[in-house]
């Protein structure tokens, strides 16, 4: 077939193919819950192949990166032939539709072949959820919507329409019209049963590899509360600003903001915290290697994840969250969304009550002033981490969820 990394199962697996997301193999959270969960149903049987309908990858970033391949185990295919993005406007094009087409003939081939069961949605885009769903009816596959954001939620500019109507419609119909779906949250799970009570579901949490701090050892370094997000939210980022800048040290306790997104962003938050608290202890950085990341995480004496009370992030639980308690560190965060239903204040995480800048300081000066109860919280952290969102234990759940819809 078309995809040399397509792999057969074994009696107890089912064929899966990932749809509608274009960055694989590298990118952010969406990138690393497609291989998580990948993974996981490898471990059980399954195979699993992520086509990509055109490539955006930048050549002068990504050099050498094949259109047909694999990537931690897991087979992907570009079906315009090539991962990167096209400069000429009428090329792009020509991609596009080449893709398009190929999409469709190599899951043809694939479903003739007895090699694809179910797809799983990977896309924000109502339209695209559309479309694979009349081909899944046409090619008789079974298709999964990974539902991880309540997009109206996002805040849009007025001049968004086109993005509002699109999120509108998503979040009322595209759970609707697939056949099952991946729930990240609470939220989305009684959201989605409201819709369609008859839908049966699965509930998947923030999967985690444990395996990624294996070789990043505890080092003797300054002492330094950690956060990593995009700049875009800013509300966040100054948030923990304003919170660190109340806490009180005997010795110096940096803060460190691990950046990414556009410069301009990045360098609001420069100057955010020059105004705002005492610049010299306040360290940016951005675009790190997966390593220097890790090891960021591993030496850090709290890693920081506010939640707002807003629907938007009542809705989705970010993937940080797993890969911060991994690292046997405390994490500090608000009693909101996805956590009150996981962890429980100064016992596995510390949890302020609420959104609120002095509460959130005052956690922070917990890990200050008690480091040998903050250690122990952090530990048992990673052990109920382990027990919960460690992708290997998921494998079979998800498996067997997958074999019953057949």
């Amino acid at each position: 077939m078309g995809n040399r990394y397509a792999m057969k199962t074994s009696n107890n697996g089912n064929s899966v193919v990932y749809l509608g997301y274009q960055f694989f193999p590298y990118g952010l959270a969406e990138v690393q819950k497609i291989i998580l969960i990948s993974k996981s149903l490898k471990l059980a049987g399954s195979s699993v192949t992520v086509i990509c309908r055109n490539g955006i990858h930048e050549k002068s970033q990504r050099p050498g990166l094949e259109a047909v391949g694999e990537f931690n185990g897991i087979g992907y295919n570009y079906a315009s032939g090539s991962c990167y993005r096209n400069k000429n406007f009428f090329k792009r094009r020509y991609f596009e539709l080449k893709g398009k087409l190929k999409e469709m003939l190599l899951l043809r081939k694939m479903k003739k072949k007895g090699e694809l069961d179910f797809a799983i949605l990977s896309t924000r885009r109502f339209s695209s959820v559309l479309y694979y769903v009349l081909l899944s009816k046409l090619l008789r596959f079974k298709t999964i919507l990974n539902y991880v954001e309540y997009y109206t939620a996002f805040h849009k500019k007025k001049s968004q329409y086109r993005q509002r109507i699109n999120d509108k419609m998503f979040d009322k119909y595209a759970p609707r019209i697939v056949d099952t779906n991946f729930l990240i949250s609470e939220f989305l799970s009684e959201h989605v049963s409201r819709m369609a009570p008859r839908k049966r579901n699965l509930k998947i949490p923030n999967l985690t590899d444990f395996e990624k701090y294996a070789g990043i050892t505890s080092t003797e370094c300054e002492s330094y509360f950690l956060f990593c997000g995009d700049a875009s939210y800013k509300e966040i980022v100054y948030f923990i600003i304003d919170s660190y800048s109340l806490v009180n040290a005997g010795t110096p306790y940096y803060l460190y903001l691990v950046v990414s997104g556009r410069d301009k962003d990045i360098e609001d938050v420069k100057v955010y915290a020059a105004k705002n608290c005492n610049n010299q202890y306040v360290k940016i950085f951005s675009r790190l290697s997966e390593n220097k990341l890790y090891s960021l995480y591993k030496n850090a004496k709290a890693l920081l994840i506010p939640l707002r009370p807003t629907i938007q992030d009542a809705a989705r639980f970010p993937h940080k969250t797993g890969e911060y308690l991994a690292s046997g560190n405390p994490v500090i965060s608000t009693n909101y969304g996805e956590m009150k239903f996981y962890f429980k204040d100064k016992e596995d995480m510390l949890l302020a009550e609420n959104y609120d800048i002095k509460l959130f300081a005052e956690r922070m000066q917990f890990i200050i002033d008690f480091p040998d109860k903050s250690k122990l919280i952090g530990m048992k952290g990673k052990e109920k981490a382990a027990d919960l969102f460690e992708y290997k234990f998921q494998s079979q759940k998800i498996n067997d969820f997958l074999k019953s819809l057949k």
